[in-house]
């Protein structure tokens, strides 16, 4: 039997194979699978996504077949506009709900981070003293480059994306070469987000998952 990682508190758990979907044993969070159609690659998403951008390669999608709302029935009549009904608009509201949500996890899981990277370069930050150069480990200088994902700005996340290139090379030049592979793949998952962000009005609940699912690889170890 398959297993799956929930991205939002990280459990572990088995899923019957071939399923579309799931709800978390632990924090009772629903989960659909979308898989790029481009890099075949799956990911987790929440249900009634419209639209989203594959944090793998990049390429843009409009519905998965299975997330896309079911057509609405013609009318037999021509009748007089209307405004939304409640049965219509609760959906919208939700899925906005779930977005927001999603968004201030993502910020509160880079604020988790910024703090450990403090202690990180207070521990493994090199020598201390007047006269001492001070040395920082890449994997502590990754660390603090993410802070700047607690600011949703298209500059900002450019910013990271560049400066995430050149820490991947350099954790990888000191030898550790899973934890350059999770930072590179953090940073597609930047860019991904980036690009939601640049979409006014867009969906960006997709771009969001996928970055906390990234964050939380253990081979990121801030």
């Amino acid at each position: 039997m398959p297993e799956v990682t929930c991205p939002r508190c990280e459990t572990r758990q088995p899923i019957e194979a071939g399923v579309e979907g799931y709800t978390c044993v632990r924090c009772g969070a629903r989960w659909v699978f979308a898989t790029c159609e481009n890099c075949g690659q799956r990911f987790h998403m929440p249900p009634g996504t419209m639209s989203w951008t594959c944090p793998n390669c990049g390429h843009r999608h409009g519905a998965p077949a299975h997330l896309a709302p079911t057509a609405p029935t013609a009318p037999t009549a021509p009748a007089a506009p209307t405004a939304m009904p409640a049965a219509t608009a609760a959906p919208a509201r939700l899925a906005a709900e779930r977005s927001r949500r999603l968004r201030l996890g993502v910020i509160a899981l880079v604020a988790i981070v910024a703090i450990v990277a403090g202690s990180f370069l207070l521990t493994r930050g090199g020598p201390t003293g007047a006269n001492s150069p001070t040395t920082v480990d890449p994997v502590a200088a990754m660390c603090l480059h993410l802070r700047d994902l607690q600011t949703p700005r298209v500059d900002a996340f450019t910013r990271v994306a560049a400066e995430l290139a050149a820490d991947a090379d350099a954790i990888e030049a000191a030898g550790n070469s899973q934890t350059a592979d999770a930072v590179r793949k953090l940073r597609r998952a930047v860019i991904g987000y980036r690009d939601a962000l640049q979409t006014q009005g867009g969906d960006d609940s997709a771009a969001a998952a996928a970055m906390a699912q990234a964050l939380s690889d253990p081979n990121i170890p801030c």
